[in-house]
């Protein structure tokens, strides 16, 4: 009768630690799933930011080997013309 006293005390006591290790522990189920909402958060931020990459080396590309693009961007971002050409610039 004592034998089964003290092994249920024992169950019950290991099922409270047990319990309360994954409710409150440093791996307990909250903080795992604040955690797996971290990591969904930041592979949001690292796919934002690599189609971010990708778009800046298309226009690395483009700048290094379409001269027509090159001179659209000097002539309407600088102001850049040719010698001896004459620029009217039309202001609203």
């Amino acid at each position: 009768m004592h034998l089964r006293l003290l092994i249920g005390s024992v169950t019950v006591i290991a099922f409270a630690f047990l319990v309360f290790h994954l409710l409150f522990g440093k791996d307990s189920i909250p903080e795992q799933r604040r955690i797996a909402r971290e990591i969904e958060l930041y592979q949001k931020q690292i796919d934002s930011l690599s189609k971010v990459i990708e778009e800046r080396n298309e226009l690395i590309q483009k700048l290094k080997t379409d001269s027509l693009y090159k001179e659209e961007i000097l002539r309407t971002r600088y102001g850049m013309s040719r010698e001896d050409e004459k620029v009217f610039q039309l202001v609203k």
